[in-house]
């Protein structure tokens, strides 16, 4: 009986954790960090590739079903001198590609 209550307490902490990227709807540009943060939580890494810009990365899933079995994708915040720029999944749109990617892109 013991192992069951805890298997099943392990579970609900699991899922409480798992983020679902309809979150991202609840952002909108121009809100503070703290603003992100209390609406996505913690994020999963940071990176500040430069003066005055960060970005908080998410794994976030779809949605519910996802999040029990564990497939998300990376989603982006980047923030502007402590304001959200833009959000998205990483690759979407310019401003939330990997800022640590560098291409090497030869001319022809």
């Amino acid at each position: 009986m013991k192992t069951l209550s805890t298997l099943i307490l392990a579970t609900i902490m699991a899922l409480a954790g798992c983020a679902t990227a309809p979150k991202m709807n609840r952002l909108s540009v121009g809100m503070t960090k703290q603003e992100v943060l209390s609406v996505m939580g913690e994020p999963g890494s940071t990176a500040a590739p430069g003066a005055g810009v960060e970005f908080l990365r998410y794994r976030l899933s779809a949605d519910g079903n996802e999040a029990r079995h564990n497939i998300t994708e990376e989603y982006s915040v980047k923030l502007v001198n402590g304001k959200v720029d833009s959000y998205g999944r990483m690759g979407d749109f310019d401003s939330a590609k990997d800022p640590t990617l560098k291409l090497d892109i030869k001319n022809r």
